[in-house]
């Protein structure tokens, strides 16, 4: 949402708040009534497309880091059990070979934490029968690599959200359209109480010119969007 458009619906709010103060003067008014839900519906609208583009990206964010933390959390438990194993044997190449640490795996980008969760994971899966004493046993193997599999599966779905995100964010400036379609018409209905209600008719020109000044004026000199 463009900081124009963010600015239209605040303005938006605040003439809707004007309007429903005041419901009483112009409730009897068909076309107006009529006009004025148009408005109420189009502002929810956008307010929706909002919410739902912020949903689904944290959403996905944190599946994908839940994943993630898995994967790692497994990754060092069972490197740091086959540490202890190498000590045992007097195998201090394969020892260094399992120094591994969850600070490091998480500051990895994806691309480079996937082949290094199943390097540990080969690493650990050649031992498995070594590491039988030390508590590990098939089934959390498995599950290491599940946890593995679940991260490469999510590790894309931000990616996923971005696209739904546009898509989103495209129904806005349809909305905003409607919107300036209705308050045009509202703006010279509004004259039907010139007269009478002076008041209601000052506040809700105030309503309008919310929008910064500048953004309703353009520089060649032409009518300000409405």
């Amino acid at each position: 949402m463009t900081q124009k458009e963010e600015n239209y619906l605040t303005m938006a709010n605040v003439t809707l708040q004007v309007l429903n103060a005041n419901k009483a003067i112009w409730s009897d008014q068909p076309v107006f009534t009529k006009i004025v839900a148009e408005i109420e519906e189009d502002v929810k609208g956008i307010n929706a497309a909002i919410n739902r583009a912020g949903i689904k990206s944290i959403g996905a964010t944190a599946t994908k880091y839940q994943t993630a933390d898995a994967a790692i959390s497994r990754a060092v438990k069972y490197s740091g059990l086959a540490q202890i194993h190498a000590l045992e044997t007097g195998n201090t190449i394969l020892f260094d070979e399992l120094k591994i640490s969850a600070w490091r795996l998480e500051r990895l980008t994806d691309q480079q934490l996937i082949p290094a969760l199943e390097g540990i994971y080969t690493r650990i899966d050649a031992l498995k029968d070594e590491l039988k004493p030390y508590g590990v046993s098939k089934d959390d193997l498995e599950l290491f690599q599940k946890h593995i599999e679940n991260f490469k599966q999510h590790k894309d779905q931000p990616r996923v959200v971005i696209a739904e995100r546009k898509g989103f964010n495209n129904e806005i400036p349809t909305l905003i359209m409607e919107l300036k379609t209705s308050f045009f018409k509202l703006d010279r209905l509004i004259k039907i109480w010139e007269s009478t209600n002076e008041k209601f008719v000052r506040d809700y020109e105030n309503g309008r010119i919310v929008i910064p000044l500048g953004a309703r004026h353009k520089k060649d000199g032409t009518p300000p969007a409405i």
